[in-house]
């Protein structure tokens, strides 16, 4: 081994690739891997760094915590801040683009003011990418007289000094009167208007709990004694006589003024976390951008690819949505081209998954690097097949192919096919034949192969570390690490035939975890009651199921039981599993029964319930028990609900370590409707 690990950084992982695929392979890596002969790898070109001029994007950032009569959050500045972070240091928005609104800053003559500044700034251009983002409390008004709005309620957001006090009142700011702002705005700016709201509207998911929740709603209630006349002279001015029929709420189904992102249906409750005080849906929304790139990904794509969400769905509407994000107007900082050339019918680019390139990825092509964005390009390209350094790309199948000079320039300005696993390695010596392994890895293409891209430490799912000769697996999925598991409680020789199961055992694990309905089809619809039993298996005491988390003292003695609650008219089939973080084992915690080819009676019925670990549900109880040594363990459970019999089986896996379950149970074609639930089960010692 003659490659010298001394200097290397993350920023190396390509070179220190390439360079392990030319050597000759050992005979400690694991036999399924594919061997690469060298005549067939050449050393990859380097990549051209395009730096861009500063981004057109002009921004309003809004952010309340404390209000003047409303209740007090903690986590909408902290957004808003890291919004205008974003902003600033990932896609270099100059500071004086940027109007930020703060606390008593933002009342609801500023607010507004606010958004008509927009409409008459010089210094944005028509066409300009302009974001809104607001995080605070939404609220929902009785509709005033004369206000047709599709129901009796109205959708609102709340200005830090909201008042009810007679003589002194200060109104909430209707969504009819956001949305006339907006299409003023878009009248002189163009459409190119990108809006982001982490707030919610109903209360109806609130719930009155006796259990310390860490979760707080973006919710207030208002008095209903919005006025007829209220903001008039906003919405006459640019509707005209349309100015009595608006849409309900915000979610309407064919804006065309702005692309709007919610944190929640306008039935469900955005959520914020008191402990890392961060709304849920902002720090999910800026965590996925930042790991693609806002230059390469759709709104609808970035939507679908925002982890689940306990009891929220963000929502995504707008008739521009399958724009790229700001219009590909404000790219980030630091993006690469990569060298193409024309094969007979298709196109080959010297790029691959080492780069976190996937199938279904989608590039412009220039004739030369100078020509980004002066030009138009030659045309776009689909990657149709991906290996580690490489990529096979054609034309889209509506188009004609473009001839290309020897080589071209391309660009990526979608995302395709996601990855399994964010990895981040530390390089080593030691660790050269995992890294062997992994390139070789990349080199395996098949429906049922695992996507691992490395990944910096903070855009990672999973650090593996070396100490003390021991290769240890540090946690950085921030929906697990926020209660305190940071490192699976086992450790492993550095040796590939150790470590590689485990990698390949966590991206099945990510994979099942993170994949989802993104239409929510039975969210708020179906719901998991988890209570302790008594000796007898008889349900005792509160629900411990709050707002998505459960969080036990572990109690040796105690049994659990669980029940899920079908309030939709339609019979289900529900498969339930546990996701145990600290072993990466997907254990089955209820299927449905079996029969072959025959049919299969729905176990869930129609407004009816299921119970599991007791009554007729037929299976035992659970039991939990921490690690020797494990102060905190964190697992979920995951609902897969069905309208037609669905074979779940593949989900399941046993933990690549040698250890117990955390959780013990005594054993007992037409296309579906599905979607999934997922509910956090924290174990805590004394």
């Amino acid at each position: 081994m003659t490659l010298s690990f001394a200097k290397a950084n993350v920023s190396d992982y390509t070179e220190i690739l390439w360079d392990l695929l030319n050597q000759p392979s050992s005979n400690d890596i694991c036999d399924h891997t594919a061997v690469v002969s060298r005549s067939t790898i050449s050393k990859p070109p380097s990549p051209i760094l395009i730096v861009d001029k500063p981004p057109s994007l002009f921004a309003l950032v809004i952010g309340i915590d404390e209000y003047a009569t409303a209740p007090l959050l903690t986590g909408a500045v902290a957004d808003a801040n890291e919004v205008q972070r974003y902003l600033e240091h990932d896609l270099k928005v100059p500071s004086c683009q940027i109007r930020n609104l703060r606390n008593e800053e933002a009342t609801r003559d500023a607010i507004i003011q606010a958004f008509s500044d927009l409409r008459i700034h010089p210094g944005i251009k028509r066409g300009d990418p302009i974001l809104i983002f607001y995080a605070g409390h939404g609220a929902e008004a009785g509709a005033p007289p004369g206000w047709e709005a599709g129901g009796p309620k109205i959708q609102t957001i709340l200005p830090q000094n909201y008042c009810t006090e007679a003589g002194n009142e200060v109104y909430p700011i209707p969504d009819r009167t956001v949305g006339a702002l907006l299409n003023s705005l878009a009248e002189e700016k163009g459409d190119n208007i990108t809006v982001v709201f982490d707030c919610c509207y109903s209360g109806s998911g609130t719930r009155n709990r006796k259990n310390e929740s860490t979760r707080l709603d973006r919710f207030a209630k208002v008095a209903n004694n919005l006025q007829t006349t209220l903001d008039q002279d906003f919405w006459q001015g640019s509707q005209g006589d349309r100015s009595m029929k608006i849409a309900a709420g915000f979610l309407q189904c064919d804006l065309r003024s702005h692309v709007l992102l919610a944190a929640c249906s306008a039935e469900e409750t955005a959520k914020e976390d008191i402990v890392v005080m961060r709304g849920e849906f902002t720090k999910a929304f800026l965590d996925t951008i930042r790991t693609i790139g806002a230059d390469k990904i759709t709104y609808t794509d970035l939507i679908q690819r925002i982890p689940q969400l306990p009891e929220q769905n963000p929502q995504c509407e707008g008739h521009n949505r399958n724009r790229i994000i700001f219009d590909s107007k404000a790219p980030s900082p630091g993006r690469v081209f990569y060298t193409v050339r024309r094969d007979g019918e298709k196109y080959v680019m010297d790029a691959g998954s080492a780069q976190g390139i996937t199938d279904g990825a989608e590039f412009a092509v220039y004739v030369d690097r100078d020509s980004l964005l002066e030009t138009p390009p030659l045309g776009k390209l689909v990657v149709l097949e991906t290996r580690a350094f490489s990529a096979v790309l054609d034309v889209n199948s509506d188009a004609i192919r473009f001839p290309l000079a020897e080589s071209a320039f391309a660009l990526q300005i979608k995302v395709g096919t996601e990855e399994d696993l964010r990895l981040h390695i530390v390089i080593d010596e030691k660790l050269v034949d995992v890294f062997k392994a992994l390139a070789q890895e990349m080199q395996i293409t098949g429906p049922e192969q695992r996507r691992i891209l490395l990944a910096e430490k903070e855009n990672a799912e999973l650090d593996i570390a070396l100490e003390n000769g021991r290769v240890v697996f540090n946690i950085l999925d921030p929906l697990v690490t926020k209660f305190g598991l940071t490192r699976m409680p086992f450790s492993v020789s550095p040796q590939v035939k150790d470590v590689y199961p485990v990698i390949r055992a966590a991206a099945h694990y990510r994979w099942h975890l993170r994949r989802t309905n993104k239409t929510s089809m039975f969210q708020n619809k179906v719901r998991i009651e988890f209570k302790r039993l008594t000796q007898y298996r008889e349900p005792d005491g509160p629900d411990l199921n709050a707002d998505g988390v459960i969080d036990l003292v572990v109690d040796e003695k105690a049994i659990y039981g669980l029940r899920i609650i079908n309030d939709t008219t339609r019979p289900l089939y529900p498969s339930l599993f546990y996701f145990d973080n600290s072993d990466f084992s997907i254990t089955p915690c209820y299927q449905p029964p079996t029969a072959g080819k025959h049919k299969v009676d729905p176990p869930l019925k129609p407004k009816g319930s299921l119970p599991i670990g007791y009554g007729a549900g037929g299976s035992a109880p659970f039991e939990y028990f921490l690690q020797e040594g494990q102060a905190v363990d964190v697992g979920f459970m995951k609902l897969f609900l069905t309208t037609e019999y669905v074979d779940f089986s593949n989900v399941s896996q046993a933990s690549p370590f040698d250890r117990d379950r955390n959780m013990e149970r005594i054993k007992i074609k037409s296309k579906p409707v599905w979607d999934t639930m997922l509910v956090t089960l924290v174990q805590r010692k004394g």
